[in-house]
């Protein structure tokens, strides 16, 4: 069995840095709509946003911190990954499915926008 290692940690970190930086922007154009003339940010949907897509990150950076300590390669794609042990397949899983969650956050952000955007106030 592979020893897991801190090659993980490289690709995780930065990951992690560039989803707290847009977040940030998201709550920032939650906030400046309105002062843009546009309506406010209300609904269910703007309130689970950035859980979904944060949420979906975070198991999005763990799966590649799990994965990188047990030795995946980092930059490769496909078979050239040789994910041949079960931690190696689960931190890739996790990291796909962090993936996904997290699109469909980015999805809830542009149509918590749009919405907004469409009952624009003249």
């Amino acid at each position: 069995m592979t020893r897991p290692n801190s090659l993980g940690k490289a690709k995780a970190h930065y990951h992690g840095s560039t989803v707290g930086v847009t977040l940030a922007f998201m709550g920032l154009a939650y906030v400046l709509l309105p002062q843009l003339g546009f309506g406010a940010v209300e609904g269910r949907m703007a309130r689970w946003q950035p859980y979904v897509y944060g949420g979906g990150q975070l198991i999005h950076i763990l799966g590649l911190a799990w994965s990188g300590g047990y030795g995946v390669q980092r930059k490769v794609a496909g078979a050239e990954q040789a994910l041949t042990t079960l931690p190696q397949k689960i931190g890739m899983g996790m990291m796909g499915a962090g993936g996904l969650i997290a699109v469909i956050g980015g999805i809830m952000f542009v149509l918590v926008c749009l919405k907004v955007m469409m009952r624009w106030k003249r």
